[in-house]
């Protein structure tokens, strides 16, 4: 689906208001990359969740800010949007999916664990004064 402006404008608000960034998302942000984002939407058409996808490497891909409005939780919207994604980064051929949560962001660790994501580190962002804890999923084993 191409994002229209409108859906742009919704996403970069739910990022900036759901989460905890050291940056904030625009419309123009958004659009600039548009291809990476995943939506899933209200009845009315508005953007209820999203997560953005993005290649990192030929074999790495990495999950982003996997976002829910807060009137549209526990609805399902983030596990078909992490669903969708791995289906997704599998498509482009990735063989790793990464993801950072910050620390103390129980639910979303419960969710990418829950997946089958495994924490492999943790390093401290100077911007926010957060620790991340990084979370990789292996998609291809070795043989």
């Amino acid at each position: 689906m191409t994002l229209t402006d409108t859906h742009a404008e919704q996403i970069a608000s739910l990022l900036n208001e759901r989460n905890q960034l050291t940056r904030k998302y625009t419309r123009e942000s958004v659009l600039e990359h548009a291809d990476n984002y995943i939506c899933r939407f209200s009845e009315e058409n508005n953007v209820v969740a999203c997560v953005e996808v993005k290649s990192v490497q030929w074999y790495q891909s990495e999950v982003l800010h996997l976002t829910v409005a807060a009137s549209q939780t526990r609805k399902g919207h983030a596990k078909a949007l992490l669903c969708e994604a791995e289906r997704v980064a599998r498509s482009k051929g990735a063989r790793l999916l990464q993801c950072t949560i910050r620390d103390g962001n129980t639910e979303s660790r419960t969710l990418f664990e829950g997946f089958g994501f495994s924490h492999v580190n943790t390093f401290n962002n100077p911007s926010s004064g957060n620790n991340v804890a990084v979370f990789q999923k292996v998609l291809s084993n070795a043989r």
